[in-house]
Order: structure tokens, then sequence, then C-alpha cells
């Protein structure tokens, strides 16, 4: 008897709170009010709530950023422009306001000058996100089997060459930015990034607290993750220095 007392209590709780949750558009809405309303802490804990929810969006992550800019969260600001970029590379308003909060990151890593080929192959690999180039190979894929589908049912023999060698382009661009998209998604899984969300933090030469100090990384600095051990991470910065630091003072882009 007692069992289904606690069971009927734990299901009415459960159906309360799924009454009570606010839809995403909502707690959106209402973020957007106090941010307007220049109550940049709740317009934070509001943003946060949708993403809790399991949504995440452009929008949001921006708004996050502009939000902990104002609070002058350093470190949280560039997490959350750094998050919008990853959906939206092409963003202007995004890339603006980073460029803004990395002026207020201490830390200055100077990247040592690369080749042209090397520079150009990476921003065209960064061209479109995760998203944008499977959605373009798709549609590429399903334009090429079209045309395909096409060239066995017209008869004119003109025509069925134009749409062959039509077919022919189409299947070197699947096949390259197939190729494009293999390689961000295993750059998107496997050399993730993180930002520093402490005021300051030692890294180390190994992952022990022990261990020689190496420099000293301040809050908003981005980071490559090269290796996870216990409550430990392996950095790298983009100048060639690494080592260990706590996992705890960052957060994965």
């Amino acid at each position: 008897m007692v069992t289904n007392i606690k069971s009927l209590f734990t299901l009415l709780l459960l159906m309360a709170g799924i009454l009570l949750a606010q839809d995403p558009q909502s707690l959106f809405q209402q973020a957007n009010q106090a941010y307007r309303q220049q109550e940049f802490e709740k317009a934070a804990v509001l943003y946060q709530q949708i993403l809790s929810q399991g949504y995440e969006s452009r929008d949001v992550y921006y708004n996050l950023g502009n939000c902990y800019y104002r609070l002058n969260q350093v470190g949280q600001s560039v997490l959350y422009y750094e998050k919008a970029l990853k959906l939206d590379p092409h963003d202007v308003d995004v890339r603006y306001n980073l460029e803004l909060v990395n002026l207020k990151v201490i830390d200055r890593i100077e990247i040592p000058p690369r080749l042209f080929l090397f520079e150009f192959w990476d921003n065209l690999k960064n061209f479109y996100s995760l998203a944008q180039l499977t959605r373009l190979v798709v549609i590429l894929f399903a334009m090429t089997i079209l045309l395909v589908i096409l060239w066995l049912f017209v008869k004119q023999y003109r025509l069925k060459r134009w749409l062959m060698s039509l077919a022919a382009i189409l299947v070197f661009l699947t096949i390259f930015w197939s190729y494009l998209l293999f390689i961000q998604s295993h750059t998107f899984t496997e050399q993730r990034q993180a930002v520093v969300l402490v005021s300051s933090v030692t890294v180390r030469s190994a992952p022990d607290d022990s261990s020689t100090d190496v420099f000293i990384l301040h809050e908003g600095v981005k980071v490559h993750l090269d290796e996870l051990r216990s409550e430990w991470v392996k950095i790298s910065l983009a100048d060639g220095k690494s080592g260990w630091l706590r996992a705890e003072s960052l957060a994965i882009v």
C-alpha cells in the first residue's frame, strides 16, 4: 500500500514538472525581455534553462555570450561565442563580438606564420559548419541521382552527353565535399577545443600537483584538448606550448 502511494506521488510530481516546464520559445522570449531590461543575470539563467532542455541554437549561444560579456565574465562569454560560431562560421555579429571579448583576454598567443596553401586549406575545411556541410553533400548526391535518372530516360544524344558531363561534375563535387565532411567530422570528435573559465590556472609538466610549473593561463584563452587522464587534461596552444591542468578549470566548446 505504501509503495503504491509513493509511486502515485512520484507520478504526480513528474506530471507537475511536465506541466510547469516552459517551452524553449517562451523561455527565449522571457530571456530576451530580461536582457532588454538589463537584467543580464536573469537572462543568462533563462537561456541556460533552454540549453538544459536539450536545445541549442546560434541565437541562444550568441545571446548568452552577450549576457556574460555584460557581466564581465570573459571566459563564459568566449565559450558561448565560440559555440555560436561552430553552428554558423560566417556570422559577422558573432565574429565581431568574439573579437571584442578577446581583447579582454590577458594571454596573447603568438601564432607562428604558416604557408599560404596550409592557411587556404584550413579556411576551406572550415568554410561550412558540420551541419551545413552535411546538407550540401546530401543535396549534391540527390542532384547526381536525379541527373542519372534523367539520362536513362532521355533519347537525344546531345542532351544525354550534356547530362552525363554535368553528372560527372556533380560526382566530383560530391566526393570532394564528402571528403571535407569526413575530415571535419573527425576534427569535431577528436580535436576538441576548450576555454579557460577560472581567473588563472597553472599549467604543469605532468598530471600531478607536485610536478613542475610550465606556464600560467588566464580566463578566456582557448586551448586544444589532447589527452584526458582522470581529473587532468593535457592541453596545447596555437603557438606549440603544452602541459597539464585540471579539467574543472575548462569548458569544452
